[in-house]
């Protein structure tokens, strides 16, 4: 997405690469209506992405991108509404939901479940990554489904209880 559609120059993504040669005009959206724009849909998943993998290139592209509409969120803020929430993901610190344990188990599904059930926004759930969380690894002898809840690097008791991680989540 970077790589065919990103204007490195002024931020923002194009709606076609730039080989396409039977266009008029290369156009950047920069409207959310029923369907919100590539630009608020690209800026979202960087930012998500970036919070994963801790990868700055996603993180800055989508800081250009946010720059670039900066006018147009503060002097009309309804036409680009997804991408308010994608403002509000860069804001503030995404809580991160780790579940750890045997991918296929009623346990870690319940767990899955859990963390699906409470509106939260600006919340990442990953399922089964060690290699995402360095505290998961010590997770890969144990048996038992468990979750972790973190904002930055702080994490809160891990827990294999369904209604303590809601709780977790909640608070």
């Amino acid at each position: 997405m970077i790589a065919k559609f990103y204007d490195a120059a002024n931020g923002g993504f194009w709606q076609s690469t730039s080989d396409t040669s039977d266009l008029i005009v290369r156009v950047k959206d920069d409207y959310d209506g029923a369907e919100p724009s590539g630009n608020s849909i690209a800026t979202l998943a960087l930012l998500k992405l970036a919070a994963i993998t801790g990868r700055e290139d996603f993180k800055q592209a989508a800081e250009t991108t946010l720059q670039l509409f900066a006018h147009r969120l503060q002097s009309q803020p309804a036409a680009l509404a997804f991408m308010l929430h994608a403002l509000d993901f860069w804001l503030d610190e995404p809580r991160r939901v780790v579940i750890a344990g045997e991918t296929n188990s009623p346990a870690l599904q319940k767990l899955l479940s859990a963390a699906h059930s409470v509106y939260q926004p600006n919340r990442i759930v990953l399922g089964n990554t060690g290699a995402v969380e360095p505290f998961a690894k010590t997770l890969t002898a144990k048996t038992e489904a468990t979750a972790f809840v973190c904002t930055g690097n702080a994490c809160r008791l891990p827990t294999s209880d369904v209604e303590i991680l809601r709780q977790q989540l909640i608070k």
